[in-house]
């Protein structure tokens, strides 16, 4: 495996690790907060991230991305059970398709992309993320994970 893909796993999996460390210490009566008008619930937050995940996998399956490739599955938005084993899922898949598919190059709307930057984008995706669920937490005035420290929080 190239090093720069190695490096980009790496920090691919300490960022999901986050994700899933602050879903296992949220209380489940939280995931139908919200935190405003067209902002949706932590539940439909963390199922969006799994979602997108989806078509990140099919783009390195099929070498073309397509977002409207969407399980919206809404039944895990409401159980941290569902999710977490959601999120592990894709994961897992991802991972798996990584290794299989070293080499894939990826047509994101005209442009080729190499694996490196396909998974670079994921993981642009999940800060932005981790970004909004700091905001839910702090309103909801709950603690964050010890994983969390490294940000101050």
């Amino acid at each position: 495996m190239r090093e720069e893909l190695k490096h980009l796993l790496e920090k691919w999996k300490d960022l999901r690790q986050l994700t899933l460390d602050l879903l296992s210490e949220l209380p489940e009566e939280n995931l139908s907060f919200s935190v405003g008008k067209n902002m949706g619930t932590i539940g439909k937050q963390y199922r969006h991230i799994g979602d997108v995940q989806i078509c990140y996998n099919e783009a390195i399956k099929t070498g073309k991305v397509d977002f409207g490739k969407y399980r919206r599955d809404y039944s895990v938005e409401t159980s941290k059970m569902k999710l977490l084993e959601f999120l592990e899922e894709v994961n897992m898949e991802m991972l798996k398709l990584i290794e299989e598919k070293e080499d894939v190059k990826i047509d994101w709307f005209g442009e080729k992309l190499n694996l490196e930057e396909h998974l670079n984008s994921l993981i642009e995706h999940e800060i932005l993320h981790h970004g909004e669920l700091v905001v839910y937490i702090r309103v909801l005035d709950l603690k964050f994970p010890e994983s969390w420290g490294m940000w101050g929080l």
